[in-house]
């Protein structure tokens, strides 16, 4: 005869097995090959608190920080800053005046430094980034750099 200290075990063991079932096969999906290739580059201005947008892609954080690490405490604001984001999803921000393109990893709400690519020793005159997949390209003038999100590509 099965007592009632049996059924509760053999209960608690059929939850336990369950869940565990349950746990084991719940949802999964990966989608792969992703290109998260922003196809033109971004340019804003900062407003007066540092922040800038592009409402067409949907995405806007502050340069205050970045300003702050390139140029210095008590700096200006650059009059705008350029954005794109790579194949890999990662994104290359730069400005005129600046020495380095900053290279970003997306995290949860929040962009998180990777690479510092120094490619000037005077400063950006008008830096233009664009999508050379592979390659980020940034061009200054009549000089071109090939970009990756380890630094300079050969």
């Amino acid at each position: 005869m099965v007592s009632m200290k049996h059924l509760r075990l053999l209960g608690n063991i059929s939850a336990a097995m369950l869940l565990v079932f349950a746990v084991a096969c719940g949802p999964s999906l990966t989608l792969t090959d992703v290109d998260y290739a922003q196809p033109m580059e971004s340019v804003a201005s900062p407003d007066q608190n540092g922040n800038v947008q592009d409402i067409r892609l949907g995405i806007s954080f502050n340069v205050t920080d970045l300003n702050v690490k390139e140029r210095g405490e008590g700096a200006s604001l650059p009059e705008e800053v350029r954005f794109i984001r790579s194949r890999d999803g990662y994104y290359f921000v730069t400005a005129p005046g600046f020495n380095n393109v900053y290279v970003f990893e997306v995290e949860e709400r929040a962009l998180d430094l990777k690479k510092v690519i120094r490619v000037s020793g005077a400063g950006l005159a008008n830096p233009a980034f664009n999508q050379r997949s592979p390659y980020i390209q940034l061009v200054d003038g009549d000089v071109e750099y090939r970009l990756t999100k380890d630094g300079l590509a050969n």
